[in-house]
């Protein structure tokens, strides 16, 4: 195959925007790097054990140089790459017939204008450390809260758009409070809020729910998610193990707002700090989180070896969003990222001292005996990392086996060469590495950190595809801001909450999610912020939402994990009989979504699609199905908690209109509107009279849970107030964040 017929085999659709021939400069990182990317790079770039006809199309060195003449800089007419991709012979023409793929016009053009510009490359945008941009100014503009304001509204006067009306406070204020706490604004807290009208009121409200220990826990979840926590090891036996003093630390690191830079450092290499602490020493237990096999006939070699690798993933994906583990087995085909280059990290990881093997308790050495705060005396084992006494040598492992070494060459310590080169006095240790990954100059970390910030706040980062900066991932839609604020953030000594209130205080977050009657051409997805976001809240919030809602959340910070309600013969069924599951009672059962015992080989079915906790993952995916709205209606958590709050409704409230406002207050935040109200009475009514003529069936509802009922109350009326209570639980408003 001639080099042209393989480069463009590829060669295919994008996403590149269509650009008029008298439009702007074409440019490389946002139209032809991802098109390249997408379409080449597997035959034309980094790996050269795939690469065609000796053409590599990912740096201009090489591309540029290549004889005969592949790009001709300013001369499309003399690019064999234009003369191939529009050839009107079939045999000739890229990409080539039985491929089932071609090249729009608008691709071509792209292609061609930017061979009629220079053909100029410039280095993937992710590799280059970000530089403090100058902000856009906005004199007088009172919309322009802040410098995130400056940079979201000239990216939308660009296209001729405006920030969307500020949304009402309500709205504010329960979004506000989801976000930050993953819980929804109490009574008191609303009204408060909305009889504040001095300046400064917003930011108040920011500070108070910042400082609160609900804080920590709710930012704790997407990093245990990212770091694969679980209370058991997986694989067939799936026993259980102790890492909930891990998840405790994580809490409090989040509460005293640890600097991100010594939460990374004490993570990867607390073991290795001078005089480290016993919490400090807990902190690595973010890589002793990944499954752990415990079955008989295992080669612990083998599993050792599993554990190094998944480790060397994990770290590249939490802390540098690369796809790392692409050259596992030979180079990465899309960044400049070598297989040497894989195990050379992984060197960082294949020194800890421990065997592959987990002992009978269900944790592998070492551990570590720590104190169970709040109960004097007890004290439990946790994993943590430690170094063995003596190094074991590393190799490049043929497709990553554990049984067939490279042993041609030891491969020393080492970091992707494309990134900031390690410094000398660094030293081969892990606390080198993790003081690599926190240096201001490191082109990945600050901007990854606070992309999922942005994500956590937004839904969507400002790059989408946070698990992913390299070719394959999508470029960010503020490139300039996204810089801005890994800036700032390394600026304010890796202050989490000091960006979180950035964020939060800005025009750009506070605006109304309302979608225009005509959504704008140049924005369908939001990617610019025309307006303010509007997504599905998750599984463990919306769970925790009903708890809090119908006052049943019980407000304990830490500890053990817990087992609230599951459908019984779950884990009996995935086990073959030999794990049951015991429901806990008491306050064990309303504990935040946080505690909830996550078993690997089956989480807990009320949490939907919530990501596995076998692998690392950053990015949070969102779906909807009939089962949620089941669930929802028929969960005993959910109908446990209608029942309560209906309770509450009949036992503190005067009459039927009261009661429909203060369950919209307490659900969503806000008062109903007439037609709402109308519809309500008429359910109520209804529910009342089927639970008249079917008294077996509301004492049944009566039952439901654990929870003691209120014994002086009417049984007809609390089971149709909680049917009207559930109708609101579950309606598209109260499971959306607004």
């Amino acid at each position: 195959m001639s080099p042209l017929r393989s480069l463009l085999l590829f060669l295919v659709a994008s996403t590149a925007p269509a650009v008029a021939a008298d439009g702007p400069r074409v440019d490389f990182q946002r139209d032809i790097r991802p098109l390249l990317s997408e379409n080449c790079f597997q035959c034309h770039g980094p790996d050269t054990r795939t690469r065609q006809g000796d053409l590599r199309l990912d740096i201009a060195s090489e591309a540029l140089a290549h004889d005969p003449p592949v790009l001709v800089p300013g001369q499309p007419k003399a690019s064999r790459l234009w003369q191939r991709i529009t050839s009107q012979d079939p045999q000739v023409r890229m990409p080539p017939r039985d491929s089932n793929r071609s090249l729009t016009r608008t691709q071509r053009e792209l292609i061609r204008r930017w061979i009629a510009e220079g053909a100029e490359f410039r280095a993937h945008w992710s590799l280059v450390s970000p530089t403090r941009p100058r902000p856009p100014t906005f004199p007088a503009n009172f919309l322009v809260r802040n410098t995130i304001d400056s940079f979201i509204l000239a990216r939308l006067r660009k296209t001729r758009l405006e920030f969307s009306p500020v949304a009402d406070r309500r709205t504010l204020l329960r979004r506000l409070t989801l976000d930050l706490l993953g819980l929804p604004p109490t009574e008191k807290e609303l009204s408060r809020f909305l009889a504040d009208t001095r300046p400064g009121a917003w930011e108040r409200t920011v500070d108070r729910l910042l400082a609160s220990p609900r804080f920590g826990e709710h930012m704790s979840w997407n990093w245990l998610v990212a770091s694969r926590y679980a209370d058991t090891n997986g694989y067939q036996s799936d026993g259980t193990r102790m890492m909930w003093p891990w998840r405790a630390w994580v809490i409090r690191a989040f509460n005293d707002n640890l600097p991100f830079d010594r939460f990374t450092i004490e993570q990867l290499a607390g073991d290795l700090l001078p005089r480290p602490t016993p919490q400090q020493l807990v902190a690595t237990g973010f890589n002793r989180n990944h499954p752990l096999n415990g079955e008989g006939g295992r080669i612990a070699e083998e599993n050792r070896v599993e554990y190094v690798l998944d480790r060397t993933d994990t770290t590249a994906t939490v802390w540098m969003a690369l796809t790392l583990s692409c050259a596992k087995c030979h180079d990465h085909k899309f960044d400049p990222l070598t297989q040497k280059e894989y195990y050379r990290f992984s060197a960082y990881f294949n020194s800890l001292d421990e065997t592959g093997r987990v002992d009978a308790k269900g944790n592998a050495k070492p551990v570590l005996t720590v104190d169970v705060i709040g109960r004097p005396g007890q004290k439990v084992e946790t994993m943590v990392m430690r170094n063995r006494k003596s190094r074991r040598d590393t190799f490049v492992l043929k497709l990553a086996r554990y049984d067939q070494p490279v042993r041609d060459e030891k491969l020393r310590h080492g970091t992707p060469a494309a990134l900031l080169p390690l410094p000398e006095d660094t030293g081969s240790s892990r606390l080198g590495m993790a003081r690599w990954l926190t240096d201001p100059d490191h082109p990945l970390t600050a901007r990854v950190a606070v992309n999922r910030i942005w994500q956590v706040l937004f839904g969507t980062g400002l790059v989408k595809t946070s698990e992913d900066f390299g070719s394959q991932g999508e470029p960010p839609s503020h490139p300039e801001l996204l810089d801005w604020l890994a800036t700032e953030y390394i600026h304010r000594g890796w202050d989490t909450k000091a960006m979180l209130r950035l964020v939060v205080t800005s025009t750009t977050y506070r605006q109304s999610s309302i979608v225009p009657t005509r959504v704008p051409e140049a924005d369908p997805y939001n990617r610019l912020l025309s307006r303010g976001p509007r997504y599905r809240l998750p599984a463990h919030v919306i769970r925790d939402q009903a708890l809090a809602i119908s006052g049943l959340l019980v407000e304990q910070l830490g500890g053990p994990s817990v087992k609230p309600y599951q459908p019984p013969g779950l884990w009996a069924d995935f086990s073959f009989g030999k794990i049951t599951y015991a429901a806990d009672s008491g306050a064990k059962l309303y504990r935040r979504s946080l505690y909830t015992f996550w078993r690997r080989s089956i989480g807990p079915p009320n949490m939907f699609d919530e990501a596995t906790r076998d692998i690392c993952n950053v990015r949070p995916q969102r779906t909807n199905t009939p089962l949620h709205a089941l669930t929802l209606l028929n969960d005993e958590t959910y109908a446990e908690a209608a029942r309560v709050l209906a309770e509450r409704l009949l036992a503190r409230t005067g009459n039927d209109a009261k009661r429909i406002s203060r369950a919209f207050t307490l659900i969503l935040a806000r008062l109903p509107s007439a037609e709402e109200h109308d519809l309500l009475t008429a359910t109520l009514e209804r529910a009342r009279q089927h639970y008249r003529d079917n008294p077996k069936n509301a004492r049944a509802y009566r039952s439901v849970g654990r929870h003691v009922p209120q014994p002086d109350l009417d049984v007809t009326q609390v089971a149709a107030w909680g049917a009207v209570v559930s109708l609101l639980l579950n309606c598209d408003e109260a499971i959306t964040r607004e």
